[in-house]
C-alpha cells in the first residue's frame, strides 16, 4: 500500500506484526503522518507480514528501507526476534513496537542496534512517521561513520607500514654502507701509514666492498620497481639471450660468498637453458630468493638451488619453459600467510623483529616474473622450510604478460 501519491523519494517500511488490530492503527497512523507538511517529498510504501520467517525471506531481496518491528511474533518471541533479524539483515535499520508489559524489553533492544522504540497504541501518525525517517536517517549516518572509521585505520595502518618500511630500508641500507665505510677506512689507514696490503687481501677487501655495493643497489631497485608497478607503469624488459645455468651458478656462488653458515648447492644439467629474459632482473629475482633462504634458515642449513628445461607447459601445450627452485630447511612460512607472501611490504607473522626485511624483495620478484609472462609460486611447513618455484618462458611473447623495449 503507498500512503501518500508523491514519488520524489520513496521509503520501502515492512512492518512485522501478527495482530490485525494493530496492524491497522499502523497503516492509519502512516496514512496521517503521510499529510504533514514536514514529510513532503517522500513516500512511505508499507508491506506487512505476520511471521518472522516471512519477514526474513523478505529481507533477503534487499527491497526494505526500514523495519517495524513487533518482538511478540507466533514463531519468535522476546529479544531474540530483534537479534535474529539483526544477524539476517545488519545494515537495514529497525523500529520496535512495544506494548506496555514489555517495554523493558524494547529498551534493551535499542541497547543492542534498534533505531528506536514506539509504545503500540500511544502512536499518532508524525511521530511514527518521523521515527522512520529519523531510524533511515541515523542508519546511514552510522554506516557513513562506519566508513570513515574504517578509511582512517586503513590509511593508519599504511602510514604505519610507509614508516616502517622506511626505516626498515633506512637499516638495510646503512648496514653495507657501514661495512662500506669500514673497508674503505681500513684501506685508507693501512695505506697512510705505509703498511702495503697482499694483492690477495685488497683483492678480498675490494671484493667485499663489491657485493655491498651490489646489495645495495638491488635493494634500491627492487624500490624503483615497485614504485613503478604501484604508479601503473609496466617494467621495461631489457631481454637478451642469456644462459638460466650460468646465471644461477653466478647467483649461488655470490651469495656463498657472503655467508660460511650456510651450504648452497646448485642442481642443473651441464647443457646451457638460454632463453630471452631480462638477465639484470632475473638475477636480482634469483638473489632475493637465494638470500631470503639464508636468512631464514639455521646455522648449517643447506640451501638448495635447481634449475631444469620444462620442454611442455601443461596449460598451453608449446613453448619452451624453464622452472627454477630454491629450497630451503628454515623456520618455513605458516599457512595463513601465504596468500599474501608476495604482498609489498608484508612479512609472515613468525618472522619477528629479529630478522629485519622490508617486504619488498618478494613483490619486486613476482612482478619481474609476471612480466616475463611466467609464474611465481611457494609451498611452506612451518618449522621445515619453504620451495619457492619460478616457471618462465624461454621464448620472447611466450605467456601471457611478456613485454619487451
Amino acid at each position: 500500500m503507498t500512503i501518500s501519491p508523491t514519488t520524489e523519494a520513496v521509503v520501502r517500511v515492512l512492518l512485522i506484526e501478527d495482530n490485525p488490530a494493530d496492524v491497522d492503527l499502523i497503516r492509519e497512523a502512516l496514512e496521517d503522518g503521510a499529510r504533514d507538511p514536514a514529510f513532503a517529498g517522500t513516500s512511505l510504501r508499507l508491506e506487512q507480514v505476520d511471521r518472522l520467517s516471512t519477514a526474513l525471506e523478505h529481507l533477503s531481496t534487499g527491497e526494505t528501507d526500514v523495519v517495524l518491528l513487533d518482538l511478540s511474533l507466533p514463531d519468535s518471541q522476546g529479544i531474540q526476534t530483534f537479534l535474529r533479524l539483526v544477524r539476517a539483515a545488519p545494515r537495514t535499520p529497525i523500529v520496535v513496537l512495544s506494548g506496555l508489559d514489555d517495554e523493558a524489553m524494547a529498551i534493551r533492544a535499542v541497547r543492542e542496534g534498534a533505531q528506536d522504540y514506539l509504545v503500540k497504541g500511544q502512536v499518532d501518525g508524525k511521530t511514527l512517521t518521523r521515527s522512520i525517517h529519523y531510524a533511515v536517517e541515523r542508519k546511514h549516518a552510522e554506516a557513513e561513520r562506519a566508513r570513515l572509521a574504517s578509511a582512517r585505520a586503513e590509511a593508519e595502518a599504511s602510514l604505519r607500514a610507509r614508516d616502517e618500511t622506511l626505516a626498515t630500508i633506512s637499516h638495510d641500507l646503512r648496514t653495507p654502507l657501514t661495512s662500506i665505510r669500514g673497508l674503505a677506512q681500513l684501506i685508507k689507514r693501512r695505506l697512510t701509514r705505509g703498511v702495503g696490503m697482499s694483492p690477495e687481501e685488497l683483492t678480498e677487501r675490494l671484493g667485499r666492498i663489491e657485493e655491498q655495493t651490489a646489495l645495495m643497489a638491488r635493494m634500491i631497485d627492487d624500490l624503483l620497481d615497485v614504485a613503478r608497478i604501484e604508479a601503473g607503469r609496466p617494467l621495461e624488459l631489457r631481454r637478451e639471450e642469456c644462459d638460466l645455468v650460468a646465471l644461477v651458478q653466478k647467483s649461488a656462488a655470490d651469495v656463498q660468498r657472503t655467508t660460511a653458515r650456510h651450504q648452497l648447492h646448485v642442481f642443473a644439467d651441464t647443457a646451457p637453458i638460454v632463453g630471452s629474459v631480462d638477465a639484470a632482473r632475473l638475477e636480482r629475482v634469483v638473489m632475493n630468493l637465494l638470500t631470503n633462504a639464508v636468512k631464514y634458515s639455521p646455522d648449517g642449513g643447506d640451501i638448495e638451488l635447481t634449475v631444469r628445461p620444462e620442454t611442455v607447459r601443461p596449460e598451453t601445450g608449446s613453448g619452451r619453459w624453464a622452472v627454477l627452485e630454491v629450497r630451503d630447511a628454515g623456520i618455513g612460512i605458516p599457512a595463513e600467510d601465504l596468500p599474501r607472501i608476495f604482498e609489498r611490504f608484508y612479512r609472515a607473522s613468525n618472522v619477528g623483529d629479529q630478522l629485519r626485511g622490508t617486504g619488498l624483495g618478494l613483490a619486486g620478484a613476482r612482478q619481474i616474473v609476471e612480466q616475463h609472462g611466467g609464474e611465481i609460486s611457494v609451498s611452506s611447513e612451518p618449522g621445515a622450510g619453504t620451495t619457492f618455484a619460478v616457471r618462465l618462458p624461454l621464448d620472447e611473447g611466450t605467456g601471457d604478460g611478456a613485454a619487451t623495449t
